[in-house]
Formats: C-alpha cells, structure tokens, sequence
C-alpha cells in the first residue's frame, strides 16, 4: 500500500470517523485505493453521495464531486442539492468546468486561482493536519443547509 492510501486507510479507520459514522453522519460506500465514496444525509432527509478523489492524501487536498451511489457514476445537475451554502459549493455553472468539483477551499481544483482563500477561510484551508474528517463534517454542514431538493419517494408521493 503507497504512502497516500496507507494515511487515508488510517483516517477511515479512524474514531472519530468511526464515531461519527455510528451516528448517522456518513457512511463509507466504496474505496478504491484512494478513490472513496461515501453518503452523508442532507436536512432534507435525502442521502447524497460524494466521490473524494485522495490522491497524494494528505499532503494535497482532495477533489471531490457529487455520486449517484445507485448508478456509479457523476450526480445528475439536476439532483444536486439546493439552498444555503449547498448553492455555493454545488455551483453547476463553476463544477461542470471542473470535473465536477466543489466549490470550497477543501477542494484542490477549487484552491487553484483562489491564493486568497488561505487568508480568508482559515478553518477551512486544507493543511497537511487536515482529514478526509474534516472534509466529510464540512460537506455534512453544507448538506444540513440545503433545503432541496426532497429524497425521490417524497417527491414523488407529492407529484401524484
């Protein structure tokens, strides 16, 4: 096992990831060396999942996009969360151009172009001490903001 996946083995075996998994807060779904997926609840009620591309883990950031668990493949736009800060870091206009990136400084592609988020996000700067942790409590903050879209059962007891 390389260096990268060893320390984001460690991390997920972690208990504090642990811990905050037997909660409810995510769920690991998939590890493929250092691709890793995961779902985690929205305020909605709905689990979305998230893809966390880990390469170079821990000393890089990193790039993460939102996962159809269900078909294994990019989230469709028009599936992303909506709402509160979910609208920011879910930006379709910004992702698309980026692989689907989040927009927000725990993202490598989102850092590259922004030197100023250092300075003006300083709790959320990926650092070397940095966690896929940290990573998942943030995304699960700005998933607890978001206010659409309803889980498909819903939506769908509500079109009929």
């Amino acid at each position: 096992m390389d260096p990268d996946e060893r320390a984001l083995v460690d991390d997920l075996e972690s208990i504090r990831f642990l811990a905050a998994s037997d909660r409810g807060y995510w769920r690991l779904v998939a590890r493929d060396n250092t691709l890793v997926t995961f779902e985690l609840a929205a305020r909605t009620g709905r689990q979305l999942g998230v893809r966390l591309d880990c390469a170079g883990y821990p000393a890089v950031p990193p790039t993460s996009q939102l996962w159809s668990v269900e078909a294994d493949q990019p989230l469709p736009v028009a599936e992303w969360p909506t709402g509160g800060r979910a609208s920011q870091v879910f930006n379709p206009n910004w992702s698309q151009r980026y692989g689907g990136a989040f927009y927000y400084p725990y993202d490598r592609r989102a850092l590259e172009g922004h030197g100023g988020w250092a300075n003006d996000h300083t709790g959320h700067v990926w650092t070397v001490d940095t966690t896929v942790v940290d990573a998942l409590y943030l995304l699960r903050e700005i998933l607890r903001s978001a206010t659409g879209p309803a889980p498909k059962e819903l939506a769908a007891g509500e079109a009929s």
